[in-house]
């Protein structure tokens, strides 16, 4: 005489609001297929079953924390069977990141790069580029946050009723910190910053890991004390858009790339001696290649 009982499948059709912070608390409203389907917990991606309240002929649920991207929203009758749903919950971050300077560095990693943004970590910051996390450090700036909290009442297996409150927070004006670009095979990545909210700020601004250079040759390997005249660079992976010449300890100066293999470099004045030649193709001139080629002032 035991009996089976077969409900009606949760499946969602719509959720409201699509996107809430990182760190969770967003109270999120899911219209079902079936205004008779009894819910009895919401899924978040992965992470589920999680506590749940009817609500206007649908279900209510409290996103978790997670890591900011797009997750699937699915929900179920008896927190075994899950429905299959194409719709999607957006885990933003209050973070955002302007800008990135300079934008290049080469793959031996060891470049300075400024991040300039709102709502980022002050102390013990944290960036990412690509899938790599280092430490940062908070260089300042000329921001004014505000806070809110909000809480909600939802169901709760052990006390019956829980409260979920979400912090939300917003900034106006704008921060920097500096990061040190790590070691990473050439390509373009994203550089993100750690959230006050946690988690990382998804705002996708590109650095690009460019191979390190080499100076093979110079033509002419000599010319005046007083510097003129065009030398031409002969070497490897000179494509660059900020690239830059050294001669010795004169300052250095903007070169011309003509391919990856050809740049032409104005010489500088320079006391009479033999001085090293180098390129600069990345990180605003922070770095210059090893190559040890050398020029003859006379």
């Amino acid at each position: 005489g035991m009996m089976y009982s077969y409900t009606e499948e949760a499946a969602v059709v719509a959720i409201s609001p699509r996107e809430g912070a990182q760190s969770g608390g967003t109270v999120v409203r899911l219209a079902l297929s079936s205004v008779d389907a009894d819910v009895s917990g919401c899924r978040f991606g992965t992470i589920g079953p999680l506590s749940s309240r009817a609500a206007g002929g649908g279900a209510e649920c409290a996103s978790p924390a997670h890591e900011g991207g797009m997750v699937a929203i699915s929900a179920s009758v008896n927190s075994e069977v899950w429905s299959t749903s194409e719709l999607a919950f957006e885990y933003m971050s209050s973070a955002t990141v302007f800008a990135v300077a300079p934008a290049s560095g080469p793959v031996s990693g060891g470049t300075v790069v400024h991040v300039m943004g709102s709502s980022l970590v002050g102390e013990n910051v944290l960036c990412r580029f690509g899938l790599e996390v280092v430490a940062g450090e908070y260089i300042g700036g000329d921001e004014l946050c505000t806070s809110e909290i909000n809480s909600a009442v939802l169901p709760s297996n052990a006390t019956g009723l829980s409260t979920m409150t979400q912090r939300s927070e917003q900034c106006m004006g704008w921060v920097e910190v500096a990061c040190m670009s790590p070691p990473h095979a050439a390509g373009i990545v994203t550089v993100e910053v750690s959230a006050t909210d946690g988690g990382f700020s998804t705002s996708k601004v590109e650095f690009e890991f460019q191979p390190s250079a080499t100076v093979l040759s110079l033509q002419p390997a000599s010319g005046p004390s007083a510097g003129v005249g065009v030398v031409k660079v002969v070497g490897e992976h000179l494509v660059s858009t900020e690239p830059l010449c050294g001669f010795g300890l004169a300052d250095p100066s903007y070169a011309e790339v003509v391919s990856s293999v050809l740049a032409k470099c104005e010489a500088p004045a320079h006391e009479a001696g033999m001085v090293s030649v180098e390129m600069s193709i990345s990180g605003a001139g922070q770095q210059f290649t090893q190559s040890g080629m050398m020029y003859s002032y006379t």
